[in-house]
């Protein structure tokens, strides 16, 4: 479930779409395990290939990132996940000036070098392979149909 911040004035956010929340119920307990194998090993794999894999440069870039904006989302173009937490965020009243959308790359089987070190910098530091991952006030809340190990409480 995404936990929303609701902004004085904003109408009720609409909800996550019940059909992928169902989706993501059978996917992501399968994805998971693959997810938090692969994302490092593409990163080093990808570093290697491009002159190193600098794993403490990439959490620096991250954590610089998620202070950037009051809203930041880690997201794909292409996922239909990512696009629907950036539609209940901004249903939310989510201003366009507040929010920040990243794309490391179009999907997790297309990232580059760089993409493939903010990934596994994402799970090193938060625990979370998956897109998207949603930040607000620089603390991680998740995902649209997961929250992070200790996720913070943003709706009074």
């Amino acid at each position: 479930m995404l936990v929303i911040l609701v902004l004085a004035g904003a109408g009720a956010p609409r909800s996550p779409s019940a059909l992928l929340g169902a989706a993501s119920a059978i996917v992501t307990p399968l994805l998971k395990p693959v997810y938090r194998l692969q994302a490092p090993a593409q990163a080093r794999l990808f570093g290697l290939a491009s002159g190193g894999y600098d794993g403490a440069a990439a959490r620096l870039a991250v954590q610089a990132t998620i202070k950037s904006a009051p809203v930041v989302v880690y997201s794909y173009p292409i996922s239909p996940f990512c696009v629907e937490a950036i539609a209940v965020l901004r249903s939310a009243g989510v201003k366009e000036s507040c929010f920040k959308v990243v794309e490391p790359g179009a999907e997790w089987f297309l990232l580059g070098p760089a993409g493939s070190a903010t990934r596994a910098a994402l799970a090193e530091l938060y625990g979370q392979t998956s897109l998207p991952h949603i930040f607000i006030g620089g603390e991680s809340i998740g995902g649209v149909f997961s929250r992070t190990p200790r996720p913070q409480t943003l709706v009074p």
